[in-house]
């Protein structure tokens, strides 16, 4: 008996590891965009640390005295490197998006279409009830086309005001002053954006793990794939060509 019972555990171990071998993942990030990513999110830090320094009240710093003229010297050396790299990181995106296969199709995918709007009445149903079923989402939800969409026009608002700020002797007053409020009040939303918006997104809406680690694998599991992308699932399985771009069957 004791050996049969053994034979059994022996073979569901076995239809387990054969499980986990088969388990499929989902590219979400290729190696390219997983390293403008973080790129993006290094310089995103940076220059939100560096630029908040600026509303420390004076008095909290003048008892260091010449180390915080060092600190504040440094720190606005590093807000400057951490803009231009930035600003070259865009028109690096840029290029990706138009001189590559992948970067083509990533933005044929983000353009806003006809469909994002039924999507987004037929959530608002399910959320209010009005409808048994979520839309299907294709690779990319009308949520997430709306965050892309903010990145690119805040970047904008931000790479040209913080030159304008940066070579503010060859401005007028007024234009210095305008580009002073956007770019505060641009870092503020910006900050907001990410931290109420995408970190819930991506890592704290119920079912998700607050140690998601898609945005260093580039990969989505199966099952999280389906639910969140039924639409871009269907596809991927129904196209070959489409199952050798994202299909990965190795674990993250």
């Amino acid at each position: 008996m004791d050996n049969s019972i053994t034979a059994v555990s022996g073979r569901d171990v076995a239809r387990e590891a054969e499980a986990a071998v088969e388990k499929r993942f989902f590219v979400r990030l290729n190696t390219a965009e997983r390293v403008q990513h973080m790129t993006l999110v290094v310089c995103f830090v940076l220059l939100v640390v560096t630029g908040f320094m600026l509303k420390i009240p004076e008095n909290l710093v003048k008892p260091f005295g010449q180390a915080a003229e060092s600190v504040f010297y440094y720190r606005s050396l590093l807000h400057r490197t951490a803009g231009v790299v930035l600003i070259l990181l865009s028109f690096c995106h840029v290029g990706y998006l138009l001189l590559t296969s992948a970067g083509r199709r990533w933005l044929r995918d983000m353009i806003p279409g006809k469909k994002d709007l039924l999507d987004m009445r037929d959530n608002f149903l399910y959320f209010t009830g009005a409808r048994r079923e979520p839309p299907e989402f294709d690779r990319f939800t009308y949520q997430q086309k709306m965050e892309y969409g903010a990145l690119l026009m805040g970047n904008t608002l931000m790479s040209i005001t913080g030159v304008l700020l940066w070579t503010e002797y060859l401005w007028s007053k007024f234009l210095v002053d305008v580009a002073t409020v956007i770019h505060g009040m641009e870092a503020i939303l910006a900050c907001l954006a990410i931290i109420i918006w995408h970190m819930y997104e991506i890592h704290f809406r119920p079912g998700r793990s607050p140690l998601n680690q898609m945005w260093l694998t580039g990969l989505m599991d199966e099952e999280e794939f389906r639910e969140d992308h039924a639409l871009h699932y269907k596809k991927i399985m129904s196209d070959p060509e489409l199952k050798k771009i994202y299909l990965r069957k190795e674990a993250p």
